[in-house]
């Protein structure tokens, strides 16, 4: 943490944040998410915004997990017809995010991320911050964020939707349009990868006994960038066996020992498939 930024780190309100939008697809990555950041000791404020079309229970239930509801109208995607992936349709949707004036400081992040530690100490850096793309180092990828919640910085971005760029056809190009200074500003606003680590990666340092210590030292958030756990019968891309092992602690009536053995096995069949790759 930054000296600068201290007094008001200490004093200040702040809350993370994620989206729920177009149906309850990604229901069980915000209860993994919510269950990650209780798991990390965090007693931050978790707040989710969601679109009218999430269903009552779907609010209760994740009330009772202890989340706060804001209800949010959702943000059309502008550039739909450059979307890379039909799920961008709603992204633009966490832009609400900056409306939320209430607090001084908000990490918002995706509902496709586990956190590994405890991660309070975001709320230290100063805002705009985000970590590197793994495709596009001198980007930033909008997984994870550190925001201050600004009504004029919602007003800009909304004007500026209908004729920013977004090379993704999804929020993140348009935000490194918005942000296009990031690459460039002090240090502080670009978070080490550890905090936004992509499930490959983090499979990776995991696989090799020389990378371990790295891991479990670095890697405090991952995000499931390609497959979606829950989406898919079997996740061969990496980081399996740690979501499902925080889905079975949400879920104990689901836990079975040969479903903690299947995911285990697709994070093996993962190493060994790099490993073969790498020769």
């Amino acid at each position: 943490m930054h000296d600068s930024a201290r007094p008001r780190y200490t004093h200040m309100r702040r809350a993370y944040v994620t989206t729920l939008c177009n149906g309850d697809g990604y229901l069980p990555g915000v209860e993994v998410l919510g269950k990650s950041l209780e798991a990390s000791g965090s007693k931050e404020t978790r707040i989710v915004l969601v679109t009218p079309d999430i269903a009552a229970r779907t609010r209760e239930h994740l009330a009772r997990r202890g989340w706060q509801i804001r209800e949010v109208e959702a943000i059309v995607n502008p550039a739909a017809d450059q979307q890379l992936f039909p799920r961008f349709a709603s992204v633009f949707t966490k832009l609400r995010a900056f409306q939320l004036v209430d607090f001084d400081r908000i990490v918002l992040l995706d509902a496709d991320t586990l956190v590994l530690q405890n991660v309070d100490d975001l709320f230290g850096r100063p805002a705009f911050a985000a970590g590197p793309d793994f495709f596009l180092p001198d980007r930033f990828n909008s997984g994870v964020m550190v925001l201050e919640p600004s009504a004029s910085t919602f007003e800009r971005m909304m004007e500026a939707l209908s004729v920013a760029r977004t090379y993704d056809g999804g929020d993140q190009g348009f935000l490194n349009t918005f942000y296009a200074d990031w690459y460039a500003m002090p240090v502080a606003h670009r978070l080490p990868v550890g905090y936004n680590m992509a499930h490959f990666i983090y499979q990776f340092l995991r696989g090799h006994p020389t990378l371990r210590a790295t891991l479990e030292r670095d890697a405090k958030i991952i995000h499931y960038m390609v497959q979606k756990p829950w989406q898919a019968k079997t996740t061969l891309t990496g980081g399996s066996d740690a979501w499902w092992k925080m889905y079975f602690q949400v879920h104990p009536e689901k836990a079975k020992a040969w479903k903690a053995s299947a995911h285990a096995f697709e994070d093996w069949t993962f190493d060994h498939l790099v490993s073969f790759v790498l020769g």
